[in-house]
């Protein structure tokens, strides 16, 4: 019996599971191996082993008292006992309780995500850019999005976390989003128009499509720096949308509208360019001189 159980154990080490239902299987195993112990202590005591027989029952209670806890905590919404020593515990040796459904959700929310960058930039500063959306930038943002979900890019799950554990953050005022962290866009560009700076985004280049225009870099307007500064567009991540709040006594989901968070890098236009560069016209322009004869 422990040797199934170890090898269902060492199994469930390579399925990529969340915490409750991995816990809500733990349980349930304990659950049923424990009774393999009553087994034993009835075979005790029909060999005449009392004592050892009478450690085994007390074994087994030990176990189902808290595997009773779990099954309160796992599988039902009350998730308290009145039996419960837990508080006790921890108030004589002075601990701090933990709730596994929080903090495995707090430590999955405060991983840092890849962020892709249109290249690496050391030497140059980032401004910060204001970016307007029209109705159809809305549209083509939301359309991406859905494109995104579909290739398996996104998943808009919340993390994988529960109802129940999202309603405690957002309670705690840690309201979550379906997006979870902002996610980069695959493919981004800045495009210059003769009136506006465009944010062309999508799966690729092929499909890209109008996503927001940038209204101010810095404190001057998009335009006029642009005149003045070398824009660059490092950074673009898709973040807002689907968010879950805290009810009365359940979370309540709130639509709210996708939106882009942009890095912008510059350099003026009057500096010179570095000195490990190489023109294109030197470069591709090679000479050669007539042989006399």
């Amino acid at each position: 019996m422990v040797s199934i159980l170890s090898m269902i154990n060492s199994y469930l080490s390579y399925i990529n599971l969340n915490v409750k239902i991995k816990n809500q299987v733990y349980t349930t195993l304990a659950t049923i191996g424990n009774f393999y112990l009553l087994y034993v202590s009835y075979r005790f005591f029909v060999n005449g082993f009392i004592v050892r027989g009478l450690l085994f029952i007390l074994a087994f209670l030990l176990i189902a008292y808290f595997a009773y806890l779990n099954i309160l905590y796992y599988f039902t919404k009350d998730k308290k006992s009145r039996y419960d020593i837990s508080p006790w515990i921890e108030k004589t040796f002075h601990l701090t309780p933990k709730d596994p459904l929080t903090e495995a959700a707090k430590k999955k929310a405060s991983q840092v995500g890849f962020v892709q960058t249109n290249g690496i930039f050391k030497n140059e500063d980032f401004l910060p850019a204001e970016v307007k959306f029209d109705t159809q930038a809305k549209e083509n943002l939301e359309k991406l999005v859905k494109s995104l979900v579909q290739v398996g890019y996104l998943s808009l799950d919340y993390d994988g976390q529960s109802d129940e554990v999202l309603f405690k953050l957002a309670k705690q005022g840690q309201a979550q989003r379906a997006l979870g962290q902002p996610k980069a866009l695959p493919y981004f560009e800045l495009v210059p128009s003769e009136k506006k700076l465009l944010i062309y985004g999508g799966l690729n280049q092929m499909e890209k499509m109008v996503l927001g225009e940038i209204t101010t870099v810095g404190l001057m307007p998009a335009l006029e720096a642009y005149k003045t500064y070398h824009l660059y567009l490092a950074t673009a991540m898709i973040t807002g949308g689907p968010v879950k709040v805290a009810g009365r006594v359940d979370v309540i989901e709130k639509v709210e509208p996708y939106r882009l968070e942009i890095q912008v890098a510059y350099r003026k236009r009057s500096q010179a360019q570095p000195k490990n560069s190489v023109s294109v016209s030197a470069q591709a322009t090679p000479t050669y001189r007539r042989r006399r004869h």
